[in-house]
């Protein structure tokens, strides 16, 4: 009897053991872990830039997913922002069926004035900010010529979420000047040669471009954080040149200069001032040259070591007409001047703009690699930043969505806005992969699966049996 109790009571104990010890794993799990995006496109796989940005949050934000859970953006929308969350207790989410809670769906549309569905919506502090679909993801439409539904081609919801948790918790939006009066291009055009595309994607990162002219002027304010000359083709007046002058060396000013071959704008002494020489030239690579084009469009993918091109290495700019724009000789002793992005050995720097042919000059033309794009960082107090591109319409609606222009002008501005942590946030490529079979090869993989298989696990379970029998 008390054998039997004994036996009893060390089985209940072991339970009991084995019962703590699963709680106390469980327990020591869920606070030390290790997490591993296995996707090929790694959805959910968050960049530093981001995760500074949560780990720096100090105010609340709450987070509204107004989605049909049937949407194909769902998922991948809702296990991106599980990683927010994880990486910041102050991010609170919320995920609304309009269809199952059509209530609370009506109080969220009554107060935020939404109009229509498919939306994430970021709060703080009054402030809200809706993403639609457009600015989560590219879609392929030629599958609907078929009758299939558009294909997923890009998904970029990681730097429209980073954004917009800067835009609902920072106080004041960066004031952009963008300025126009010398022919530049037009900030809210929508043709091919507009910067509209520009214009829209600076609105997402909570900036604020305008479009100003300089000659009506006194001074540029001190809470412009940025001015934009987008290919001015007409002289600066001395006026002007002396407003960003100062504006440069008094008050830190930053400045982005996208200057084309081929015209005078007398900014040259200014630009000089801050060790960046403009040539005279128009360059052209004929390792780096565009199929069926003049070698004057090229596109560049040698990117040196600067914050700005620090994500690009695997992407090419293209420059439909440049100029070369290099550090001057000797040495600026104000400021550092970095090349950004330059030609392959092979190119050069055209001087002679008059021929219809290109052929390189020794002693005449620039010599390779030639430098398309610098950036200048001044050693004074605060901080004078520069960034001198030798060609504009890189940036227009025409071209802003080709290959890597996009990540080179947000780079860019992230950079001379001091927001160097959204450099580099990028959209994931969405990577399809096809099987062709021929049929034959679908008959042959159809008997294999009707008739090998079943055989041969026919002959396993046979040669089980036998084996024991033996």
């Amino acid at each position: 009897m008390m054998k039997r109790l004994f036996a009893s009571l060390n089985l209940a104990l072991l339970l009991l053991l084995l019962g703590v010890l699963f709680i106390l794993v469980n327990y020591l799990s869920s606070r030390h872990y290790m997490r591993k995006e296995m996707t090929a496109q790694h959805f959910t796989e968050m960049s530093e830039q981001t995760k500074k940005v949560l780990a720096s949050l100090e105010k609340p934000v709450e987070v509204i997913v107004f989605y049909d859970p049937g949407h194909a953006l769902y998922e991948p929308v809702r296990d991106l922002l599980k990683e927010y969350a994880k990486l910041s207790p102050k991010l609170k989410v919320e995920y609304l069926d309009p269809a199952q809670d059509p209530a609370r769906a009506q109080m969220v549309v009554n107060e935020l004035k939404i109009d229509s569905a498919n939306l994430v919506i970021f709060k703080s502090e009054g402030k809200v900010k809706h993403l639609p679909e457009t600015e989560l993801a590219e879609y392929d439409y030629e599958a609907m010529q078929l009758g299939q539904p558009p294909r997923l081609k890009a998904f970029k919801a990681e730097e429209a979420f980073t954004s917009a948790i800067l835009n609902v918790t920072q106080s004041v939006s960066p004031r952009i000047w963008v300025v126009s009066g010398h022919g530049e291009k037009e900030l809210a055009g929508t043709d091919p040669v507009g910067l509209a595309e520009m214009k829209k994607a600076l609105e997402q990162q909570n900036m604020a471009p305008e479009s100003v002219t300089l000659l009506d002027k006194s001074e540029i304010p001190a809470d412009v954080k940025l001015v934009i000359l987008a290919g001015p083709s007409h002289r600066l007046t001395d006026n002007e040149l002396s407003l960003l002058d100062h504006y440069l060396a008094e008050a830190g000013g930053r400045l982005l200069a996208m200057i084309d071959p081929l015209t005078d704008t007398g900014l040259e002494p200014l630009l000089s001032k801050w060790g960046v020489t403009l040539g005279n030239d128009v360059v052209v690579d004929p390792a780096r040259q565009l199929p069926f084009v003049s070698p004057a469009n090229l596109f560049v993918v040698t990117y040196q070591h600067h914050p700005i091109v620090e994500r690009m290495r695997t992407l090419a700019t293209l420059f439909p007409l440049a100029r070369s724009v290099r550090p001057a000789a000797p040495p600026s002793e104000n400021a550092t001047v970095s090349v950004l992005a330059e030609t392959s050995e092979k190119g050069w720097g055209e001087t002679k703009l008059d021929s219809e042919e290109f052929t390189f000059n020794e002693g005449v033309d620039t010599q390779a690699p030639v430098s398309i794009a610098v950036a200048v960082e001044a050693k004074n107090e605060p901080k004078t930043r520069l960034v001198v591109i030798g060609d504009s319409d890189f940036a227009t609606n025409g071209q802003i969505a080709s290959a890597g222009n996009r990540d080179l002008l947000s780079g860019t501005v992230h950079w001379l806005a001091d927001q160097d942590a959204l450099i580099g946030i990028g959209s994931k490529t969405i990577h399809t992969v096809k099987l062709q079979l021929i049929e034959s090869q679908v008959r042959t993989l159809m008997w294999f699966s009707l008739t090998a298989l079943p055989l041969f696990f026919l002959g396993m379970g046979a040669a089980t049996w036998w084996l024991r029998r033996t």
